[in-house]
């Protein structure tokens, strides 16, 4: 958690869940249906996202093991174990369904866990997801920490005031990245050929600037999936929830509300494919 994130996440209080062999912290806040939150490859943070979602649900925030400054005791080599540590962790707090939001490389694990156990998903937010990267740069490893700022954030300025990784932690992130990639080469093809089959609803949003993920690869999921809503969110890179969190909170908090009577806003901000 940086220091620029400190000044939001004050309503969330710190426990612990246990799955076999992981100790996992979660951060919880709110009143009513649980929304389980999964970060992204830079690790866990507070943002506006989450205290606007808090007003309205129960958001319990997982500290993904090994990412961020969580350990890294390198039981978990491909996205669909580090997917069953975290399901784990749920049933660990008892949670017998629950909304599900993932950023990024989060959004890669929620998505195993819904496709998974759509028994226990009530609903599906997916930001910017890596599962699909056509067009992306094959080594974002190789970039300059001032180069990662570019491609995540349009506004850096905005709170909280986004701080490029040390050049150690951006290293190690992409070399963690680099063995979940490698150690399921077929991975895209095997998520590809279980879409069809996710009975979970679902919502996609990218930045329309995103400098990793380029956008277009969202639509993959609206075509694969059949109850899968698309959103680009304009003014937006690849971190939508530090360039336009409050706006990210509203249009997920009507997602989880209205269920299958969602409909995407008339607001000149949204475009749907």
């Amino acid at each position: 958690m940086t220091s620029a994130s400190a000044q939001y996440g004050s309503a969330f209080t710190e426990g612990v869940a246990r799955t076999d062999g992981h100790t996992i912290r979660y951060f919880r806040a709110g009143d009513g249906d649980s929304l389980v939150v999964l970060h992204s490859a830079a690790g866990l943070r507070f943002s506006p996202l989450l205290d606007r979602l808090a007003e309205e649900f129960d958001v319990i925030l997982f500290a993904l093991p090994g990412w961020g400054a969580e350990p890294d005791d390198g039981r978990d080599q491909t996205v669909p174990e580090l997917a069953n540590t975290l399901y784990e962790a749920t049933q660990d707090l008892g949670l017998k369904t629950f909304h599900l939001l993932g950023t990024t490389l989060g959004g890669d694990v929620a998505l195993h866990i819904a496709l998974d156990h759509p028994e226990r998903v009530t609903s599906l937010v997916l930001e910017a997801p890596g599962t699909f990267h056509e067009g992306a740069d094959p080594a974002p490893g190789n970039i300059t920490p001032e180069e990662a700022l570019r491609k995540v954030r349009i506004h850096p300025e905005r709170r909280p005031v986004f701080e490029p990784p040390h050049p150690d932690a951006q290293v190690r992130m992409f070399e963690l990245i680099s063995r979940l990639q490698e150690t399921d080469p077929d991975y895209q093809q095997n998520i590809t050929e279980r879409l069809p089959g996710c009975s979970v609803r679902t919502l996609v949003v990218f930045g329309d600037q995103d400098g990793f993920i380029p956008p277009q690869n969202g639509r993959t999921f609206a075509r694969l999936m059949p109850d899968c809503s698309f959103v680009l969110l304009h003014d937006a890179a690849h971190d939508v929830q530090g360039d336009r969190g409050e706006d990210l909170g509203a249009l997920v908090a009507d997602f989880l509300t209205h269920g299958p009577e969602f409909r995407l806003p008339p607001d000149s901000a949204l475009v749907a494919p």
